[in-house]
């Protein structure tokens, strides 16, 4: 859904791309690392993370002593470095250099909407749950009306979403979906049930994490139809994750479902509000 207009009002601008894992030092600034190798006159990035060291240093001796490196001069910085021992100093570096990115890439693509699609939200990224960092949230929050997530779990963990406080702003699940093997489907998708009364179950316990979430202003459910039987053209999916089948046929109880909460939605999310 790169790009779509979502029911008329906003656009995704993109999708689960990977800006980054929390896991190690590595994984979460990879992008600005990864970039440090190239050599200036052939990136434009490279040459934008020279002038802002050169900017913070000053002096090439300033660097080194920082990053506990040595090069010569900022001309062999701007070569190309190969940066494997991290530091408080090389994270923090880091960081403002992924910021720095992630900001530009937000701006030009706001930019973009705010000319051509004058009267449409930006939606945001779809984040992956899996694929993002803070300096990438705080780029795209300076930029984007909602923040957007795709989150495969059961239900939304407030301890995963501690975040959201420190943005501040709407956020939307962009994806979510469970499946079941009695569908007839070879595939459950990436949420599993034992059934297709489970399905609709799941589907509101989850729909109830986001409406008690107050920074959640809504969840999109992936996808309207199941997968083809034999999987989809590009990659083979064949997930039960529609609410209706390939024969257009609704699967009852995740629909029953779907009618219940939103019957008892607003009323929820006020009285959760009062309290």
């Amino acid at each position: 859904c790169v790009g779509c207009v979502w029911w008329g009002f906003g656009v995704f601008i993109d999708n689960e791309k990977s800006w980054g894992m929390m896991n190690s030092d590595a994984a979460r600034y990879g992008i600005a690392i990864n970039t440090l190798k190239n050599n200036a006159q052939n990136s434009p990035t490279k040459a934008q993370f020279v002038t802002l060291m050169k900017n913070k240093y000053s002096k090439i001796s300033k660097l080194n002593e920082a990053w506990n490196i040595r090069l010569a001069s900022w001309d062999e910085f701007a070569a190309g470095v190969a940066l494997t021992q991290f530091n408080e100093q090389t994270n923090e570096d880091l960081s403002t250099m992924l910021f720095h990115y992630a900001n530009q890439y937000f701006a030009v693509v706001d930019a973009a909407i705010a000319k051509h699609l004058p009267n449409q939200l930006n939606m945001g990224a779809r984040f992956a749950d899996w694929g993002m960092t803070p300096e990438i949230r705080a780029a795209a929050a300076a930029h984007v009306d909602v923040m957007s997530y795709n989150y495969y779990r059961e239900g939304l963990n407030e301890d995963f979403w501690a975040f959201l406080s420190d943005i501040n702003m709407p956020s939307i699940i962009g994806e979510f979906h469970n499946g079941a093997l009695d569908s007839g489907l070879l595939n459950p998708g990436l949420i599993h049930t034992q059934s297709q009364q489970e399905r609709g179950t799941k589907y509101k316990k989850y729909m109830n994490s986001v409406i008690d979430n107050p920074y959640f202003v809504g969840a999109h459910w992936f996808q309207y139809i199941d997968s083809p039987l034999t999987g989809r053209a590009y990659d083979g999916e064949n997930y039960n994750v529609g609410f209706v089948n390939v024969a257009d046929i609704p699967y009852k109880p995740l629909v029953d479902a779907a009618k219940s909460m939103n019957k008892s939605l607003y009323e929820r999310r006020y009285n959760n509000a009062k309290n």
